[in-house]
């Protein structure tokens, strides 16, 4: 059967969209060989869960979901919620961990400043360069950037669907494509300089900064390589457009609204393949209600945002799982995982975090609790709350390895499965036990 062209548009009432990769625009040979690029979205949730809402009180694959889990019922099997995870070293509580949630940085002292590490999903994007027009996208509809460069340097976020929209598909004028390659060249010529000058720094050094420079020289590398694929994808043509400019959304009291188009965004930025790595900073207006001290109105409010955050959290499953790629959909081959810094707003506790992820062709629909004296605390809250009373748990810091599994077990995991060949990130002791 003869492909069809790569170029193909749906055209109706005016509106062309650019269909992404298909397995009929491939030559017969090697449609059954090709296998679908895999895609890793990170979103963070500042304030954690109420765990009497959210976590499972039984493991394994006969778990009766909780009330906010029932919001994604339709998507169980697509699917692990995970409890029993921290990261090691990010001490008793805080928000500033926030800074850490996809690194796994060691954290103990909030005083002091942080020598933070590369997040998961740039590692992700490093591994994947030069394949998309985009490396990646850190993502935010209130906060701080979750992405962080291999030197410890956050990635400034998008905040507004608008400039991700604009990325994706409006295509650059003559001048503007003339000013971003003398940019480009700009940077290369000055990456040329530094290298020079690195040569001859090193004639007069000691070995133990030779070694120092050397891993500075091999960063400019990096950006060099960085720059040659940048060049190379200013005079593609970007895809035509799927529907219309969003319309930024001012007022943050409005984070259902502003989430929802972001979700929409990362939807158009995997259908066209624009990018394979995705970071999104979440809810950040909601930190008075999560610090509810089980007072009932503000309890069922901050509850209200959890459960309006994973209805956006379904609706990103439900497009992706929608979208079909090849033999397959954009959700198996794509790990969408969310999880937090806290294990709720309340407590301010950096352990028992909560996790869930989907799609990425893990085999899901299970709880994997690494914690089981946790199931058995979230159950005497539930009991408390049912009895109009205030569990006061016990705080104490758990020992790492005995109750806990470091978080970056599951980032392992999931680099692995992406294809990255590495043994251990970050803090991980390996890759995350029972996550087939």
């Amino acid at each position: 059967m003869k492909p069809l062209p790569r170029r193909l548009f749906l055209r109706n009432s005016g509106i062309a969209i650019g269909l992404p990769m298909l397995e009929s625009m491939m030559p017969s040979r090697l449609q059954a060989a090709a296998a679908p690029p895999r895609r890793m979205v990170c979103i963070g949730v500042p304030f954690g869960f109420d765990p009497a809402v959210f976590v499972p009180v039984t493991a394994g694959r006969d778990y009766e979901l909780p009330t906010h889990l029932s919001h994604l019922a339709a998507f169980r099997d697509d699917f692990t919620v995970i409890t029993g995870l921290s990261h090691p070293n990010t001490g008793g509580g805080g928000h500033k961990a926030e800074a850490v949630m996809l690194t796994g940085a060691p954290y103990p002292d909030y005083s002091h400043n942080l020598k933070n590490t590369i997040s998961v999903d740039q590692a992700f994007a490093a591994a994947n360069r030069g394949e998309t027009r985009y490396e990646s996208f850190a993502l935010t509809t209130q906060g701080q950037s979750l992405s962080v460069t291999a030197n410890g340097v956050a990635i400034p976020a998008i905040g507004q669907p608008s400039a991700v929209f604009k990325k994706l598909f409006l295509a650059a004028t003559p001048a503007e494509m003339d000013a971003e390659m003398r940019r480009i060249d700009e940077g290369r010529s000055m990456l040329d300089f530094v290298g020079e000058r690195a040569k001859s720094l090193n004639r007069q050094i000691s070995s133990a900064d030779r070694q120092r420079v050397e891993e500075y020289s091999e960063s400019v590398r990096d950006v060099e390589r960085q720059l040659q694929m940048a060049r190379e994808w200013v005079n593609r043509p970007k895809p035509k457009a799927i529907g219309s400019e969003p319309k930024d959304i001012a007022d943050n009291q409005q984070q259902k609204a502003k989430f929802q188009l972001m979700i929409d965004m990362i939807h158009l930025a995997l259908v066209t393949d624009s990018t394979r790595a995705v970071s999104l900073m979440t809810f950040g207006m909601h930190h008075d209600l999560s610090h509810h001290g089980k007072e009932p109105k503000k309890l069922a409010a901050c509850r209200q945002v959890e459960v309006e955050l994973l209805q956006a959290f379904a609706g990103l499953l439900g497009k992706l799982k929608s979208a079909r790629e090849g033999g397959s959909t954009l959700l198996d081959s794509t790990m969408v995982m969310m999880t937090s810094n806290l294990r709720d707003g309340n407590t301010h506790w950096t352990y028992n975090l909560p996790a869930i992820l989907a799609g990425g062709g893990f085999r899901h629909g299970q709880h994997l609790a690494f914690n089981r004296p946790y199931l058995d605390e979230v159950k005497q809250e539930i009991a408390a709350n049912a009895e109009g009373k205030k569990a006061n748990p016990e705080k104490k810091i758990p020992l790492m390895g005995q109750d806990q599994q470091p978080l970056c077990n599951l980032y392992t995991s999931m680099l692995q499965k992406g294809g990255v060949e590495i043994e251990r990130f970050s803090t991980a002791t390996g890759p995350l036990e029972g996550l087939a």
